[in-house]
């Protein structure tokens, strides 16, 4: 009888190591998963700060064009990127295709890691060299934003709202 109860709790001691690790693994896996944001996700937060980006510069009482693209951790060179038109894509008066502005801003911003506008960066074909795009960074993410369509002071305040406000929709995950 002693023999019986003892090898059955060596089988039970043997199954339950066997299922422990499984276990663990799923945990670890599921942890993981939560601290990893699929693109799709990042999208859906990108595109919620945009709206916030297009909300301040109502706000602000100026109208252009909002570009925000991020890079996800892991990532090389898949960036993915969004826009939206604040009032106007254009300013005729002054001639400024602000998609294509804010966008050049995005792209600076990707090539240095830094906020457009640098008079130290040697400006690169496409880049037109103007302030108005942030650069920032957020648990392996990389983020650029940008706006167009009013001084550079301004464009800058949306971009990096838009940077804050994304870091805080990545942060609730």
């Amino acid at each position: 009888m002693k023999t019986k109860l003892l090898l059955m709790f060596l089988l039970c001691g043997i199954c339950y190591s066997c299922q422990a690790p499984q276990q663990e693994k799923h945990e670890t896996e599921s942890t993981k998963a939560n601290e990893n944001m699929t693109n799709e996700q990042l999208r859906e937060n990108l595109v919620k700060a945009l709206d916030d980006m297009k909300a301040k510069a109502i706000e602000m009482g100026i109208q252009g064009v909002a570009t925000a693209s991020f890079l996800n951790k892991g990532e090389d060179v898949d960036w993915i990127g969004e826009m939206r038109v604040v009032g106007t894509p254009l300013d005729l008066k002054g001639g400024f295709n602000l998609v294509a502005v804010a966008w050049s801003k995005c792209g600076e911003v990707i090539a240095t890691g830094a906020d457009s506008g640098n008079p130290d960066h040697q400006t690169l074909t496409g880049e037109l060299g103007y302030a108005g795009g942030a650069y920032g960074e957020y648990e392996g993410c990389k983020l650029a934003f940008a706006f167009s369509g009013a001084t550079s002071e301004e464009d800058l305040v949306v971009a990096k709202y838009g940077i804050e406000r994304m870091k805080g929709y990545m942060s609730n995950k």
